[in-house]
């Protein structure tokens, strides 16, 4: 008999509801190049919602922090407050 949580893989939490995207999903996006909001939300439709984008918020810090550092915050969904400080509002 298995014990729960022995070998199962990591479940990317959702970022985005409305379109069910997840965090691997928005970092992976992230990674092939996508460095505005703009052109993240193209790529994934994260952001464009029927909500109105309610995920922004958590998006925003990702691809912020993700251009500041060349790394990831340690989970987005789990840290979206901490990943935000110390960055600037234009």
């Amino acid at each position: 008999m298995k014990k729960a949580g022995t070998n199962q893989k990591r479940r990317s939490p959702i970022i985005c509801r409305c379109n069910n995207i997840n965090e691997d999903t928005i970092k992976q996006a992230i990674l092939d190049g996508c460095d505005t909001l703009n052109k993240l939300f193209d790529a994934t439709t994260a952001g464009v919602g029927p909500c109105g984008g309610s995920c922004r918020k958590v998006t925003g810090p990702i691809l912020e922090y993700y251009l500041q550092n060349k790394t990831f915050p340690a989970s987005a969904k789990d840290n979206s407050s901490t990943s935000a400080k110390g960055t600037s509002k234009k």
